[in-house]
């Protein structure tokens, strides 16, 4: 508790992310993940060492940007500032741990961005009395245009989360029967996004989650990008998110991830 508190007084982030509960979903992954590290370590290691290997392909070094730096689980941080001349690590929110790891690389540099590009718009509807959800334009960062890589890092199942909830919890309340197109937009937004950049673009997603009961038994399962229609990936995995006994007694959950070298079409079509 006391660590949470000094965390939430000590780390800089717009007001409205800290309205939201972006700070606090930061904190709480912090959490997670020191009580499920043995659990998440084999998909922190896959998401770094395929990330290494798609900047190994890059013919330039100049500048790579990770969307979803997050708290740098999954970031090869070091290796990434050895092999490029900037990097660019891009979030909603990034906590005073993070920001003292960044420190330790000169070329490394955090960029407070919103990648739905419709948070602070959603926050000022609510001040405003409106239940009208904003509309969908995936925010382009400006560093990617120049970049000679970018990875869209285990961020696409992520983006609706938090608007989602804060879409309901809020009055006035969104109409819930536009929620799912809502998030969904905000999935095929990214995904668009992505591949409409000039430069190679590795993706890093978990796309389906299973759950199961003590009994191993399948008890439920779907997408976590809203049925998006992917690519087959060059390399997948499971990530064991929630272990037995740490978000229930009575299930475990896993995510099936997959990662792809390059989605850009530009970059393909030979644009």
């Amino acid at each position: 508790m006391l660590f949470n508190l000094i965390t939430s007084l000590t780390t800089r982030c717009s007001p409205y992310l800290r309205h939201m509960g972006y700070l606090d979903e930061a904190m709480a992954m912090r959490n997670r993940f020191r009580q499920r590290q043995a659990a998440w370590q084999p998909h922190l290691n896959s998401s770094r060492q395929f990330i290494l290997a798609a900047a190994k392909r890059c013919p330039d070094r100049n500048k790579v940007v990770i969307l979803g730096s997050g708290l740098l689980l999954d970031v090869p941080l070091h290796e990434l500032s050895s092999q490029f001349r900037e990097v660019i690590l891009m979030d909603v929110i990034c906590l005073p741990e993070t920001r003292k790891q960044i420190s330790s690389c000169p070329n490394a540099v955090f960029v407070e961005h919103d990648l739905t590009g419709l948070s602070e718009q959603l926050y000022r509807h609510k001040l405003q009395g409106r239940a009208d959800l904003p509309g969908i334009e995936a925010a382009a960062p400006a560093h990617c245009g120049n970049a000679d890589l970018v990875v869209s890092l285990n961020i696409l199942s992520q983006l609706w989360v938090i608007p989602r909830g804060y879409a309901i919890d809020r009055p006035p309340r969104a109409d819930p029967e536009q929620l799912d197109d809502w998030c969904s937009g905000m999935v095929a937004a990214h995904y668009s996004f992505l591949r409409g950049l000039p430069c190679p673009v590795c993706l890093i997603a978990d796309h389906a989650f299973v759950k199961r009961d003590r009994e191993d038994r399948v008890i439920s399962s779907g997408s976590s990008v809203y049925d998006l229609a992917l690519p087959e990936p060059d390399a997948s995995w499971k990530w064991n998110i929630a272990p037995l006994g740490s978000e229930s007694g009575f299930y475990s959950k896993e995510l099936r991830v997959g990662a792809w070298r390059n989605i850009s079409t530009v970059l393909r079509n030979g644009a």
